[in-house]
């Protein structure tokens, strides 16, 4: 989808520092609004949009993108990494644990990518 690459162009210029970090997830976010605004909820649309969420530290609003995708039927592992990461940020650590034990044993969809996680940050 068009729309996850070019979101993730942003992440990666936000994240490798040749953007504002701030102003590249803000464009990344709107990219993958306008996507789901024209062509409906789409796992892999939320999955990256609740990526840029975890990435802008709206782990709230992450949760329920993610939550979202998986009962729209994600099998992705990054929707469940990514939920882990904004459940844990969210002080659920139990469910985020839960989270990424099952991320473990699944595959990754190469069309959507992890949040940024430092689990020793906290």
């Amino acid at each position: 989808m068009r729309a996850l690459r070019s979101a993730r162009v942003e992440v990666d210029a936000a994240f490798a520092g040749t953007r504002d970090a701030a102003t590249a997830l803000a464009a990344a976010a709107a990219t993958l609004e306008a996507a789901i605004a024209a062509h409906g909820e789409h796992p892999q649309l939320l999955t990256g949009l609740g990526t840029v969420a975890c990435d802008s530290g709206e782990h709230g609003r992450a949760r329920a993108l993610l939550e979202q995708a998986l009962a729209l039927g994600s099998q992705d592992r990054h929707t469940v990494f990514n939920l882990g990461v904004a459940l844990f940020n969210t002080g659920c650590s139990a469910q985020a644990k839960a989270a990424f034990t099952r991320a473990g044993r699944m595959t990754a969809s190469p069309e959507t990518w992890e949040a940024w996680f430092d689990p020793l940050a906290h």
